[in-house]
């Protein structure tokens, strides 16, 4: 006889049953007997553990955020520039190159894609839960940045400043999203990691000295400047 499973393993085995059915049918077209199906629990189990369809829908992208160590400790961190360089560093480097590269990831994103073509309720929670999550920490940092002069006021807000970079950084993934980039980048992608990250602080405002003081950090890839790049002539495209 298998072993039974405790409350918390039951809940991720649901949640890893519903992210192959919500990414292949779309949200309205997956039942909750289906999922329970392929979870090997009961349909009454379900709404145990989640009150709605909908909540379990969301869970499915909120859960890899809450229970990921890397972002929890982001939240952590005092209000401050090298905050705000780490912010936009997770978040390019977890869209740039950690979702290309797993299909469970790029199984949540096809969510999202589905989300808009139907009526985006799903994404509207997903919002509403990085909004709570995220903003008093970015724009924290935002202001400790502008208060040491390591930004620039401009007219970009904050918070506008936060989807911005985030839909940048979803539209680089979800380009990648049959598994390779349809994009013929130029670049390597570590190298177009450390690009986006920096224009995605140049967007914010900071200067490019403080930019490249934080080039060498941990989290940021760096890749030699050429300052001399292939023209676009020269680049070699497919056909």
């Amino acid at each position: 006889m298998a072993p039974r499973l405790d409350s918390a393993a039951r809940r991720k085995a649901i949640l890893d049953a519903a992210l192959p059915l919500f990414a292949r049918k779309g949200f309205a077209a997956t039942t909750t007997k289906e999922i329970a199906q392929a979870a090997g629990v009961s349909e009454g189990l379900i709404f145990k553990h989640f009150p709605s369809k909908v909540s379990l829908y969301e869970a499915i992208v909120l859960t890899c955020i809450d229970e990921d160590p890397d972002y929890a400790q982001l939240l952590t961190l005092p209000p401050s520039t090298a905050t705000l360089v780490r912010i936009v560093q997770a978040l390019v480097l977890y869209f740039v190159i950690e979702m290309p590269a797993s299909e469970e990831e790029r199984a949540r994103h096809r969510l999202a894609l589905i989300s808009l073509l139907e009526d985006g309720e799903f994404l509207r929670h997903v919002y509403d839960g990085l909004r709570v999550r995220f903003l008093p920490t970015f724009t924290a940092a935002f202001d400790a940045a502008a208060a040491a002069g390591d930004l620039v006021a401009g007219p970009v807000e904050a918070e506008n400043g936060l989807w911005m970079a985030d839909h940048l950084c979803t539209t680089m993934a979800w380009v990648c999203l049959s598994g390779q980039s349809v994009v013929p980048y130029p670049c390597g992608r570590e190298d177009l990691a450390r690009q986006t990250i920096w224009f995605i602080l140049r967007g914010l405002g900071l200067r490019d000295d403080v930019i490249a003081a934080h080039e060498r950090t941990a989290r940021f890839p760096h890749v030699p400047f050429d300052p001399n790049p292939l023209s676009q002539t020269e680049l070699d495209y497919p056909e």
